[in-house]
């Protein structure tokens, strides 16, 4: 940053904590299971537990992109930066289904933008009427060191997109509103309504975080907090890496809250998404990046907010069908898998797998069986056998005429009278 609070593109990721927090932080991650990010969606005959975790899940993922109009940017001393002709920014996030109502949970800050995140993604449209231009660390550095906030905040819209598998596919946005009362930006929770949606949904974890646990991430995860000049792919990253440390220190980003550190590889558009173990169930849900790993709420606030809405946790149908299929799939009974999927789809029909997992299923129960032996190969060994047992023949029979000449009896010699 520069003396006079302008951001300086060279400037890194902003401090969050104190460094020596940072530090053991790091060091914590380094320790765990290395991250890494799957290239795509895995196939549904994988046998690797946490990827046929992700396959289950991935029916309950949906893409959010939430559109609002800022007047202006203030720093804590007063300083206003009017953002001018062009006012909105749409940021880019992760939801997924916590009941089969159709019921979805997210982060505040994606689906009402609020404060600083908000603060970061309007930044370059303001300081651009100044002519400062530079990178998303150096106006996150600018918004941490000058206390900078938005106001005049609107939402204009929001739009919703369920997951995909395929890379090419455009999807139809779906009706969506947040539900009244359940936005909590302590938290950073919030929840959103479908409209006429059945959705396979994602239980919960009761029973606390684990160290070390391998968990995958599933969200739109990008380099930048918008959706200015982004893919629109609908397919989610998939990321795995282990639930890391959980911290009551103070964290800048979220001030007085306990939050648990992942080694997953998060970036901003997978805010929202849910971080679920081989169950699978849900640890928590991502909040925002740290290091080189993120941050989660935990599954327990989540349940929280649920039952101050009175909204119950569970799979629902669709789901427990699916499930079904897979798990014939991976058993071999592929005429049952068929029938689950089937069922799946009569009561989902934009489920994200379920029509390609059943295809797969058709195609195994009609594969031909493993080809066996060439028929020469027969030919050849019937032939060897009958050759083994005329050698065999032929050989008793010549030691049985031995036998009979060293006797002095040779029955097949002509026989003559003695000489008188």
């Amino acid at each position: 940053m520069t003396r006079d609070g302008r951001p300086a593109a060279h400037l890194g990721y902003p401090g969050r904590v104190s460094g020596r927090l940072r530090i053991s932080i790091a060091l914590a991650l380094a320790c765990l299971w290395p991250a890494q990010a799957m290239s795509a969606i895995p196939n549904g005959q994988t046998t690797d537990p946490l990827e046929r975790s992700v396959l289950l899940s991935l029916g309950s993922i949906f893409r959010v992109e939430t559109t609002v109009s800022v007047s202006a940017l203030r720093t804590g001393t007063g300083t206003t930066y009017p953002l001018g002709r062009i006012h909105t920014v749409t940021l880019l996030g992760t939801a997924f289904a916590v009941a089969p109502t159709g019921v979805l949970v997210t982060d505040a800050h994606v689906a009402a933008p609020f404060g600083a995140p908000l603060a970061v993604a309007a930044a370059p449209l303001a300081l651009a009427q100044l002519g400062e231009f530079g990178q998303e660390p150096a106006y996150q550095a600018w918004v941490d060191a000058n206390n900078v906030m938005p106001v005049g905040v609107h939402v204009i819209g929001m739009r919703v997109w369920r997951a995909s598998a395929d890379p090419k596919a455009q999807g139809t946005p779906i009706p969506a509103r947040i539900i009244g009362g359940s936005v909590e930006q302590n938290a950073d929770l919030a929840l959103l309504q479908l409209s006429g949606a059945a959705v396979p949904a994602l239980l919960l974890n009761d029973g606390g975080e684990t160290l070390e646990t391998p968990i995958a991430s599933l969200g739109y995860g990008v380099g930048t907090a918008t959706t200015l000049g982004l893919p629109t792919t609908l397919v989610p990253d998939v990321k795995l890496g282990q639930i890391g440390p959980t911290n009551t220190k103070p964290v800048k980003a979220a001030p007085g809250q306990t939050v648990t550190y992942i080694s997953s590889p998060i970036s901003r558009g997978d805010s929202g998404g849910p971080v679920v173990d081989q169950t699978p169930r849900v640890y928590g849900i991502v909040r925002f990046q740290y290091l080189s790993g993120g941050v989660l709420e935990q599954s327990q606030a989540i349940a929280v907010l649920l039952g101050h809405m009175h909204v119950k946790n569970f799979n629902g149908t669709v789901f427990n069908e699916f499930k079904l299929g897979m798990n014939d799939l991976w058993s071999g009974n592929y005429v049952r898998a068929q029938a689950a999927f089937a069922a799946t789809l009569r009561d989902d029909p934009t489920h994200p797998l379920a029509a390609q997992e059943a295809l797969l299923a058709t195609r195994l129960a009609h594969a031909k069986p493993a080809a066996g032996r060439p028929a020469w190969w027969r030919v050849l060994f019937v032939g060897i056998a009958f050759i083994a047992a005329l050698a065999t023949l032929l050989c008793v029979w010549r030691l049985r005429r031995l036998g009979r000449v060293r006797d002095g009896h040779d029955d097949t010699a002509p026989q003559h009278p003695p000489a008188q």
